[in-house]
């Protein structure tokens, strides 16, 4: 990294500057100054010493930037891996290929090696994700960047849509719900005394999206249902799968690992669709899914 060039932690006067930057390296994926701060800055785990910037001294300008997050023990509600994530990072065009990138990834890189943290994942920080990994085809440069960094290949995430015009159920969704019903387990929409044991239901099967279930809920039960869905599926009071959505965006939704496979995403997914169509919405998207769990998606019109 050339000697006028210099790495400290993130300050409050980089925000604008950071934007640009952001805007410009990740030009598929842009936020806006609002989107910082919401999503990133008043995150309960941001820590501007995770947040590390490159000046040019000279200029007094931020010519790079890597944004990463770590599960802190006051915040965290899981001990599971992954423990750091890199959410977003880019060097001004005018500045690369002169070891700024390199020397960003390794700061961050030392500060998490003591702290004991033994695995680092670039993209699916939840819940404030821009994208569950790198868009090879937006981002050619940074995967080559990213391995010669040593990083390697986790898996393959897929984002899907769908149009919600004249949508309708696939034709096995009606007997589907109705075997379910007959085996004592029911989709409908979560009412408030769903609020508590759904909570406790994430907490304990989907740690990570309790906090963006919450958020709906939170809208859903209190301040503007408008724009928000919420379907739980239940077997004798029991709560064992949920599906949410928000605007035109579909999920997370999620099943009890010991009721999958018998078809109550499939009822979540379709009921959670109509009630996304009747709020008004021309299409239904997600950003992150498995291969394996496209084969459902697809049978419901995502592509």
């Amino acid at each position: 990294m050339p000697a006028d060039i210099v790495v400290r932690p993130y300050a409050a006067g980089d925000e604008a500057e950071i934007l640009a930057l952001w805007n410009e390296s990740l030009w598929a994926d842009p936020i806006d100054r609002f989107t910082w701060r919401t999503r990133y800055l008043l995150d309960a785990s941001f820590d501007a010493g995770e947040c590390l910037v490159a000046v040019d001294i000279g200029a007094n300008t931020v010519v790079g930037f890597v944004l990463g997050m770590s599960n802190k023990p006051s915040t965290s509600r899981t001990s599971q891996p992954p423990d750091a994530w890199v959410v977003g990072f880019g060097v001004d065009e005018r500045f690369r290929r002169r070891g700024i990138g390199r020397a960003l990834f390794d700061r961050l890189q030392a500060r998490w090696s003591n702290s004991a943290i033994s695995r680092i994942v670039v993209g699916p920080y939840i819940p404030s994700y821009v994208n569950p990994g790198v868009d090879e085809r937006a981002y050619p440069d940074a995967v080559t960047f990213l391995l010669a960094w040593g990083a390697e290949t986790l898996s393959r995430p897929l984002s899907m849509k769908a149009s919600l015009t004249g949508y309708r159920p696939a034709d096995v969704i009606v007997p589907l719900a109705g075997r379910l019903q007959s085996a004592g387990i029911r989709v409908r929409p979560a009412e408030p005394r769903d609020i508590v044991p759904l909570l406790q239901f994430l907490e304990r099967h989907f740690p990570h999206w309790r906090l963006d279930a919450a958020a709906v809920l939170m809208d859903l039960m209190g301040t503007d249902p408008r724009f928000v869905t919420m379907h739980v599926a239940e077997e004798h009071g029991t709560l064992v799968g949920y599906a949410q959505s928000r605007h035109e965006r579909f999920g997370p939704f999620g099943v009890n690992e010991a009721y999958r496979r018998r078809g109550v995403g499939a009822v979540l997914l379709s009921a959670t669709m109509l009630a996304m169509r009747s709020q008004g919405f021309h299409s239904a998207w997600f950003l992150w899914t498995s291969d394996q769990a496209a084969k459902l998606y697809r049978k419901h019109g995502f592509d």
